[in-house]
């Protein structure tokens, strides 16, 4: 599976760049939605306040140049070794050097034809040591990935609160829902393996000599990193093509996951930003539908505070039942006379 993720590494040079919401430059502990809020401004000149770029959450990019420079020296390494073992490697050879690097790659995407194998305790513990380093730097890009979409759900979010502060909360909940998300880099994928897949089955028809459903079942047993190897390539040039071709089918591959996931992440984000605003939003509406003025009941700022309390689960009715009764509130308490909102605008 190293393969797969190949691809998401470079990515990650790009995620401060790539979010769904701009920024506003204010903080938004509470947010309020009266005539006192903020004029509605657009996401466009939001953009440009570029103040706010100091309050999204930070990352440290990867250096991608340290990290390209691992895979090649761990190709190398893979590939100097298998050559000095070539006499150890047992299976349908052709040039010593395209083999090595063949079966390096073949192991490194976890391919594994078996039509290369060690067949001594030499060579095989040099390819168990190989193996074990491509994993550990599998779990490099794998964390790296998490890092990318979990960075960008952030910066999301932060992104979309100080977006309501500027604008209003009901402004921007609607600019959210306005958002569509953006399928087309899954749709960019697909085609770009769709290609791959016809141009890996062409070699393999018209080099390798297959036949057409040997050659669609090669191709995808490789895509997918199965692999079982009743079906390869075999002679030097079809080596030397799926030396490019198995690296950068399984990157497709594993671009595409990506891709599907941050699909995915954006969708989620979305939930939760719009969760988030309208679970702040406190409505001038709400206050009055509370109040009672031909009994001259008017509800203040501390009536609120115990109702959200109880909206967030800290206390209970009961709790604080008594203590009203002690200063001769014993008619309808705040809990049930002010109106709950946050399920209403979720």
């Amino acid at each position: 599976m190293l393969g797969h993720f190949n691809s998401i590494i470079a990515m990650a040079a790009n995620a401060a760049k790539q979010t769904k919401l701009p920024m506003a430059a204010t903080d938004s502990p509470n947010l309020t939605n009266d005539e006192n809020c903020p004029k509605k401004t657009t996401f466009q000149s939001s953009k440009a306040t570029s103040v706010a770029t100091n309050c999204a959450p930070r990352t440290n990019v990867p250096d991608l140049k340290w990290l390209g420079l691992y895979y090649f020296i761990y190709i190398g390494a893979g590939t100097l070794s298998f050559l000095a073992l070539r006499n150890h490697i047992r299976g349908k050879k052709t040039n010593d050097f395209i083999d090595s690097l063949y079966m390096s790659v073949v192991t490194m995407t976890t391919v594994g034809y078996g039509d290369l194998v060690p067949h001594d305790f030499l060579s095989q513990l040099v390819c168990t040591g190989f193996i074990t380093v491509g994993m550990l730097l599998f779990g490099i890009v794998v964390k790296l990935a998490a890092k990318y979409l979990v960075f960008k759900q952030q910066k999301v979010l932060i992104n979309a609160l100080h977006t309501a502060r500027k604008m209003g909360p009901m402004e921007a909940l609607n600019e959210i829902e306005s958002i569509e998300i953006d399928y087309t880099k899954c749709i960019i994928s697909l085609i770009a393996m769709a290609v791959h897949f016809v141009i890996g089955i062409f070699v393999l028809v018209n080099v390798e000599g297959m036949e057409i459903e040997d050659a669609v079942y090669c191709a995808c047993t490789t895509m997918t990193t199965v692999g079982f190897g009743d079906e390869s390539f075999s002679s030097e040039f079809g080596r030397m093509f799926g030396v490019l071709w198995i690296f950068t089918g399984t990157s497709c591959l594993g671009q595409l996951f990506l891709y599907v996931a941050e699909v995915y992440t954006d969708i989620e984000a979305k939930k939760l930003v719009k969760w988030v605003i309208a679970s702040n939003i406190i409505d001038k509406k709400d206050f009055e539908a509370a109040d009672n003025l031909e009994k001259g009941k008017v509800h203040g700022a501390a009536d609120f505070i115990l109702y959200k309390l109880k909206e967030m689960r800290k206390i209970k009715k009961e709790d604080i039942s008594c203590a009203m009764k002690d200063v001769g509130v014993d008619d309808r308490s705040v809990f049930d006379v002010i109106p709950a909102q946050s399920s209403d605008k979720k």
